[in-house]
């Protein structure tokens, strides 16, 4: 194939009939790799041969391992179980004319037990009770018209010709050049390099690292592990002038603890790395690199495009630029317009979601534009597949956690519907959406004591096990599991709108609609302006979005109003604790509108911000007279919780940001400072006009 387009063979029959196809198929070519459910069997078929050829095995578990490899050949066996996300990765460490070959039976597969399916399914469901139409849309796939798949008989097959070997230390491409330069330039603080896989980020990093060291700067690399960065490293070794010069590789937690500050440092694969850590890594460096894989593999690189360059955009700096993003969109591994590489992106809805600005125009033109809505389920989606790849690119853009693995769980979990908010046939909102709770008493139990984690039911589960509410298991919650909207459409309303409509179709089959997310001031803002009560809150930061977790409910009966109340009076409760015991790193912005949102009454405040006579008249006495700041620390706590709860307090006013940062003895200077007081004698004198409202 003149055009380096990879070969795609669909393979039938067993373990053994199909091995040997595939290893007549690639016998020119190095290191096959074999990747399946369980791979046990292959290991078995493979072990005479081991000695004389180098294979390799994977099951899907361990194949993210395989990031950043490169393979002449690869066999996906899909008959016992299917990884959306394990093809993503696989087809894209395949060569130019190399092999990628999908391993199906002779039997019926569509009625086959998938035995990966049980990772998407609640309890009590089984893989042997569901039908998986993702299976069917796959196989649909796999034989349309435009697939690059062929399906071929031992009988005519013949051996693929040997692939060119890989020209070591081969010049770098023109679009590479173009962002060494600009890296060069060190015009920026950060730089951001996003791309989809095969477009030599490996090849421009090892280049560039080794010639900065080559010029004497003082450059580090980090990444989730070692094995992301192989080719790399081989490239590095190919351009360093000194021969005992190894990759200055240090893992990141290693890198922050250490006081050394470099000239460069570069981060790849940077998606995977916590979003703290990435914040923490870039002060490390007079210029920090933060390389990841566009959207498709990791399941989040757009998310990491979004969320994070806005961080690094509003950073301050010397620099010309707070930020430059580097592009390299040519792919190298295999030639342009790939047969495979498009099959994938299609198949698993991977390519970049260009903005829909058709629903703005309308608007924006003041013209109506129709609103419907449609809630769709697993089978549903077969017929409506333009729908789907419309629902998958507004979560792409939305949540940084989105991967292909997330296309089977909407096509096959039965708790699973969708809701869509669509303008003139376009979906511009979704909502997804899955049911919980009403699990046995005797589970519930076990559940509390800690003895079992049955799969799914987050939130019933989560109350029960971590806040010791004994009846929470009972009940049946409506969990919006993810939400987003169109850019163009968002703060219009459409979410809220959404919302309000899944609430109509849950009135009568719930006892509460529920939600779990990381707690940021906007988006709890949004949860509480619909009606929804926090209830518990996380006592570790998520890995990716670096924020605590938040879950909240919207009672649905009477009953579960009274229950809600409860929950939620327990939880400010114990908040009020946590804040002096866990909480050291929650802003006083967040703070502030988790306890604002419930205007509690004089008689109903938690006991930690109830204040007695004798509370009231220090007050006076520091607010009237010269009683010391210092003295009437423990007062002045309840005193600054009582104004948040009761309502007088605002998230959005640096002043009262300061006076809750006082009252849990933070370190205050950055507070004092956006509150824009001079001193220790503005910000005593701003704290005694705030209390004064208490002894009026």
């Amino acid at each position: 194939m003149s055009d380096n387009h990879r070969h795609c063979f669909i393979l039938k029959g067993s373990p053994s009939e199909v091995l040997s196809d595939f290893l007549h198929l690639c016998k020119n070519f190095s290191t096959p790799l074999i990747a399946a459910h369980d791979v046990s069997q292959y290991d078995e078929l493979l072990a005479p041969s081991l000695k004389t050829k180098q294979f390799k095995t994977c099951s899907f578990k361990q194949v993210r391992q395989e990031l950043g490899s490169s393979h002449d050949a690869i066999l996906v066996d899909l008959t016992h179980g299917i990884s959306a996300s394990a093809l993503a990765i696989l087809a894209g460490t395949v060569r130019g004319n190399g092999l990628f070959a999908i391993a199906l039976p002779h039997e019926d597969w569509l009625s086959m037990t998938d035995q990966d399916l049980s990772r998407y399914l609640p309890w009590p469901f089984e893989p042997e009770q569901v039908t998986s139409y993702f299976k069917r849309y796959l196989l649909d796939t796999l034989q349309a018209d435009e697939s690059p798949f062929n399906l071929v008989k031992s009988s005519d097959m013949r051996s693929l010709p040997k692939l060119k070997p890989i020209v070591p230390n081969a010049p770098l491409t023109q679009e590479q050049a173009n962002a060494q330069s600009c890296l060069f330039e060190q015009r920026a603080k950060s730089y951001v390099l996003i791309a989809p896989r095969g477009r030599g980020k490996s090849t421009l990093l090892g280049d560039t690292l080794a010639k900065l060291i080559n010029a004497g700067k003082r450059v580090a690399i980090t990444a989730p592990n070692q094995e992301a960065i192989v080719s790399l490293k081989t490239r590095f070794e190919q351009v360093i002038d000194q021969d005992s010069m190894t990759l200055p590789f240090f893992a990141p937690d290693a890198l922050i603890s250490d006081s050394t500050h470099w000239d460069f440092l570069f981060v790849d694969e940077a998606s995977m790395i916590p979003l703290p850590l990435l914040m923490a890594l870039n002060e490390k460096a007079q210029h920090c690199l933060f390389s990841t894989t566009d959207y498709g593999y990791e399941g989040a690189g757009k998310g990491f495009g979004i969320r994070f360059c806005q961080y690094l955009t509003s950073q301050k700096t010397t620099k010309t630029l707070a930020l430059q993003s580097l592009i390299l969109s040519q792919p190298i591994r295999w030639g342009g317009n790939d047969p495979l590489e498009h099959w994938i992106n299609d198949c698993f809805f991977l390519a970049t979601p260009e903005t829909n600005t058709q629903g703005a125009e309308s608007t924006n033109a003041g013209t109506t534009s129709l609103a419907t809505y449609r809630q769709l389920t697993g089978a549903d989606w077969l017929e409506n597949t333009d729908l789907l790849a419309d629902t998958f690119q507004l979560l792409v853009s939305a949540h940084y956690q989105t991967s292909p693995d997330n296309l089977r769980w909407v096509l096959d979990d039965p708790s699973v519907s969708t809701h869509l908010y669509l303008s003139n046939g376009k979906a511009q909102s979704v909502a997804i959406i899955t049911k919980e709770g009403n699990l046995p008493s005797a589970l519930s139990q076990e559940v509390m004591q800690g003895k079992r984690r049955p799969r799914g039911h987050l939130v019933p589960q989560s109350l029960l096990a971590h806040e010791g509410m004994e009846n929470a298991g009972q009940y049946y919650y409506l969990r919006i599991s993810r939400i987003a909207t169109e850019q163009s459409q968002q703060n219009k309303g459409i979410a809220s709108q959404l919302l309000t409509q899944i609430e109509s179709l849950a009135n009568e089959r719930c006892d509460f609609l529920c939600t779990s997310f990381a707690a940021t001031p906007d988006v709890v803002s949004f949860w509480l302006k619909n009606g929804y009560l926090p209830v518990r809150l996380g006592t570790s930061k998520d890995q990716a979005s670096g924020s605590y977790s938040l879950m909240m409910v919207k009672p649905m009966t009477q009953h579960a109003a009274l229950l809600a109340n409860d929950w939620q009076n327990r939880f400010i409760e114990q908040f009020l604790l946590n804040l002096l015991l866990q909480y050291f790193d929650l802003s006083s912005e967040l703070i502030l509108i988790i306890l604002s949102q419930k205007h509690y009454g004089q008689d109903e405040l938690p006991a930690l911000a109830m204040l007695s006579s004798e509370d009231l008249r220090d007050i006076a006495l520091f607010v009237d007279h010269h009683r010391q700041f210092d003295s009437i620390r423990p007062i002045f706590l309840k005193a600054s919780l009582r104004l948040a709860l009761t309502g007088q307090l605002s998230a959005k006013d640096p002043a009262h940001r300061l006076l809750i940062e006082a009252a849990l003895g933070r370190n205050i200077e950055q507070a004092r400072q956006k509150a824009q007081l001079s001193g220790k004698k503005a910000m005593h004198q701003t704290f005694k006009r705030l209390l004064t409202q208490l002894i009026k």
